[in-house]
């Protein structure tokens, strides 16, 4: 029987709740045809999600689920404090043809006017932030390091040293693309840990690898580029690239990494490919020879860039760092990024993108029309940090504690939830995944998680396609042994929901 809601007749949906078409896909169906028909008029405002669901007879999340595929598409627009309206005709142009009468006063700005809302790029900015809980470090929430283990002495007192520096030239000639001494630590840095061979000149200071890989989209894509990134992939990345326009391909990734194979069959040749073949984030593989291979040789083939996004490397239990694809790149096709807020703080705003050597000077030329270079103070810091050898003690202090916690954290999962993880998690890492049954609704079970003051992140989040593991990134890096094993009692109650017969990366969904 059609359910007939708070919006009347114009959108009566009949659900076929025992056929093969899921019910959000049959709700998304009929809305596009009342809007594209004219029966919803461009501009309504739509009733709250809870009305639509108790109406309409589902669950608010499935009417969430029609909300954000259609807001993809553009026939929704959902605006802060205001609600979610049907998009307006973005060719129409209200200005046009107009001719202001003499003595005529100006309409005053206001929601009814089409300039008082936000550009079309604007609002595909907004909606690419998925929300998310606070980012208050409690246990168990993943990519927290141990701010109680930072050097804060050692920090202050090299802030005091260089503060006493802070004069004449220093302060006016700050170049575009960073601290000279900090890019060349940098260099040094890069050379020892992952064998790759670059200048200090190719380095760009940023504000961290959100920035880093806006400004590489900006310079290297063009609107409608195709881009592949892996998938699960890191939120940011996709939510960057979509937000410049362009189309991202989302590529299935094992434990060997990216399945480039999987990815030439299915999508179009790439202008850029998107990678973290060091760790696979949040999965945690990382990429095979054979793969690494494959990908620089279609990268040489085809002039498609490698953005090497060097997140979540440094922390390896076992086996040690392998060197990046960088290391291996004859063409200079491959653009490394990496960020600070992982391995020191998570305020802490610093990354860099190592540039080809031919684009290093249009990248901290762009660099400079952004937001001129990145705190100066904090860049001199650092540098001084990274060239006393203070950076890489930090770094075997931090192997060493968060390699402890995650023994305790894999004995709570044992203990409470009978779940070991396979052994190849416990090679890096700062959380281990906890899989959850196809059946569970693991956001819903991350807030339940919430209200007991527990933080775990869905593992959904993470995909772009509906072929979605469900599952849960459980953090130990941040927390003593003693508030891992404080918290881990309150995880028996989704035991009934644990998967311990199979792992994210397993082909069969």
């Amino acid at each position: 029987m059609a359910r007939i809601g708070s919006l009347g007749a114009l959108v009566s949906i009949e659900l076929d709740r025992n056929g093969d078409t899921p019910i959000h896909e049959q709700i998304s169906a009929v809305f596009r045809q009342a809007v594209t028909s004219g029966r919803l008029q461009r501009g309504t405002r739509l009733p709250s999600t809870r009305a639509l669901a108790r109406d309409w007879g589902v669950s608010r999340n499935t009417v969430l689920h029609v909300f954000e595929t259609l807001t993809a598409e553009g026939l929704l627009d959902s605006r802060v404090g205001a609600g979610t309206f049907v998009t307006t005709d973005e060719t129409e142009d209200i200005s046009e043809g107009y001719v202001q009468e003499p003595g005529e006063r100006l309409p005053v700005a206001s929601e009814s006017y089409p300039f008082r809302r936000l550009s079309a790029r604007g609002r595909n900015l907004v909606t690419q932030n998925p929300g998310a809980l606070t980012e208050t470090p409690t246990p168990f929430m993943p990519d927290v390091p141990d701010i109680t283990s930072f050097p804060m002495r050692s920090w202050l007192r090299l802030m005091n040293e260089v503060t006493g520096r802070l004069k004449g030239n220093i302060l006016v000639n700050v170049t575009n693309a960073g601290y000279e001494p900090l890019r060349e630590a940098i260099v040094h840095h890069l050379r020892v840990t992952r064998k790759v061979d670059c200048q200090a000149d190719q380095v760009i200071i940023t504000t961290g690898s959100q920035q880093s890989l806006d400004l590489v989209t900006r310079l290297l894509l063009e609107r409608g580029d195709p881009v592949w990134i892996e998938e699960p992939g890191y939120i940011g990345t996709r939510a960057t690239l979509a937000a410049n326009g362009c189309t991202v391909y989302p590529v299935e990734a094992d434990q060997n990494g990216m399945n480039f194979e999987k990815g030439r069959k299915s999508f179009p040749a790439p202008r850029m490919i998107v990678t973290s073949p060091a760790r696979h984030y949040p999965l945690g593989g990382r990429m095979s020879s054979e793969r690494r291979g494959q990908m620089l040789s279609f990268s040489s083939s085809s002039g498609a860039w490698i953005l090497e996004d060097d997140y979540d490397c440094e922390f390896f239990y076992k086996g040690g760092i392998r060197p990046a694809i960088k290391s291996q790149d004859a063409d200079d096709r491959v653009i490394m990024i990496g960020t600070f807020s992982k391995t020191l703080l998570p305020s802490f705003r610093l990354g860099y993108v190592v540039a080809p050597k031919d684009l290093a000077l249009d990248f901290a030329r762009a660099r400079a029309v952004i937001d001129r270079h990145a705190p100066i103070l904090e860049q001199m810091v650092l540098a001084e940090f990274m060239h006393r050898g203070l950076y890489a003690a930090h770094l075997r202090r931090m192997r060493e504690l968060y390699h402890a916690r995650q023994i305790c954290m894999a004995h709570v999962l044992d203990r409470f939830l009978g779940y070991t993880p396979p052994a190849a998690e416990f090679e890096s890492g700062m959380h281990f995944i906890l899989p959850l049954q196809m059946s569970a609704n693991d956001r819903q079970v991350s807030l339940d998680l919430w209200e007991q003051k527990t933080t775990a992140r869905a593992l959904s989040i993470y995909y772009s396609s509906k072929r979605r593991r469900k599952g849960l990134l459980l953090g130990f890096a941040a927390y003593d042994e003693e508030k891992i094993l404080a918290h881990g009692p309150k995880l028996k109650s989704i035991s009934d929901l644990v998967d311990g017969s199979t792992h994210p990366f397993a082909d069969n969904f």
